[in-house]
């Protein structure tokens, strides 16, 4: 127990999931195994922005699930917050997975959030290019 004790004395930084995919809903993943999985992060320099970036992710959740045909390719994962400390603001980093069950869907649309539409919509909940990062895995079975 003093080893779990050290580290929670740690001020470490806490996620919340704030979003439910693909990775915390059995049912909504089946018997669809992903190949790759993108980690997607966006620093939010407050409360406001990461709301705004939560709410978006969540509309763009809905608008996937209509297009079922898309699900058996690629699919959200978990949304998680993490708060910066010491932010009096209440900013901090919004974290999102994508799961691709294809591997030339993906390789066709990897680079997606850097296209046009998406730095419209980064625009339009003011997070900065250079405020996002995103980072492909290779899973291996």
């Amino acid at each position: 127990m003093t080893i779990l004790k050290d580290f929670l004395d740690l001020d470490a930084p806490t996620r919340v999931r704030v979003l439910s995919g693909e990775d915390t809903d059995a049912d909504r993943r089946g018997d669809k195994k992903p190949v790759l999985r993108s980690e997607c992060t966006y620093y939010c320099p407050d409360e406001s922005t990461a709301r705004r970036c939560i709410d978006a992710l969540e509309e763009s959740d809905k608008r996937l699930r209509e297009r079922p045909e898309e699900l058996m390719l690629w699919d959200w994962q978990a949304t998680y917050f993490e708060a910066e400390q010491d932010n009096p603001q209440g900013g901090g980093t919004v974290i999102l997975g994508v799961a691709w069950y294809d591997r030339a869907f993906f390789d066709d649309r990897k680079d997606a959030w850097f296209g046009a539409m998406h730095r419209r919509i980064y625009g339009d909940l003011g997070i900065p290019l250079e405020n996002i990062d995103v980072t492909h895995w290779q899973l291996i079975s």
